[in-house]
């Protein structure tokens, strides 16, 4: 299988290639997260495995789970398991709707999900199938997130702002209360924000809090100092 390798700010290396590569997305979602140190976390969907593979970058040593329906993608996180020695870090192809555990016990699950749920894909089914819903729904997601987290973990999701209500729904359906919403803007006098970010608890209390937008650009036009430091560009 052909592939590059990308090398994220600590060293570590993400194989990737056309179909299974990383957006600006993965890096938001995985720092929103807040993954602690030793917890035990899956990303679901995980195509190449960015996500689990960057809070090993960030210096996660709990045990963590890249689930992934795709062979080939499955296959990429394998080779980027053994080119970084991950011991913890294990890649599983698999359903999202179908995997299941002995016990639910994960403290952190996330899902960057496909996005557009309306209009004709336009590229080849493979690549359309991970970008629209056309067989993963948000709420999957949240029964899938349901059956796995131990109570009161959560279940991190990035999505399109015009699909919230339906997130919410889906989560609070499957009892898993919304906590943290961000939104992310491209500067300050964006008019509409381009992402959400959303928190939910399994069997959480009814509380939620709206944080400030997060701006990915500064006033000059340049990479904005939160998102640097999302990136590890500066401490």
């Amino acid at each position: 299988m052909e592939y590059t390798v990308e090398t994220l700010a600590h060293g570590t290396k993400v194989c990737i290639n056309k179909t299974h590569r990383f957006g600006t997305d993965a890096f938001l979602l995985s720092n929103f997260a807040e993954v602690k140190y030793a917890q035990k976390v899956l990303d679901m969907g995980t195509g190449c495995g960015i996500i689990p593979l960057r809070w090993k970058d960030m210096g996660h040593k709990g045990e963590a789970f890249g689930l992934e329906i795709d062979p080939q993608g499955t296959e990429l996180l394998k080779e980027s398991i053994a080119l970084n020695g991950c011991e913890n870090l294990t890649a599983i192809c698999g359903d999202v709707r179908e995997f299941k555990t002995e016990k639910a016990d994960f403290d952190v699950i996330t899902c960057n999900p496909p996005y557009f749920t309306a209009g004709k894909p336009k590229d080849d089914e493979k690549k359309a199938s991970f970008r629209h819903q056309l067989t993963l729904t948000d709420e999957d997601v949240a029964a899938a997130a349901y059956r796995l987290l131990r109570d009161n973990g959560k279940l991190c999701i990035c999505q399109r702002p015009d699909q919230l209500a339906q997130v919410i729904y889906a989560m609070k359906n499957n009892r898993i209360e919304p906590k943290v919403i961000r939104f992310v803007r491209q500067r300050k006098n964006s008019p509409h924000p381009w992402l959400v970010l959303v928190d939910g608890r399994k069997n959480g209390g009814k509380s939620l809090t709206v944080m400030p937008d997060l701006f990915m650009e500064d006033d000059n036009g340049g990479p904005s100092v939160e998102l640097q430091k999302i990136y590890g560009k500066i401490e």
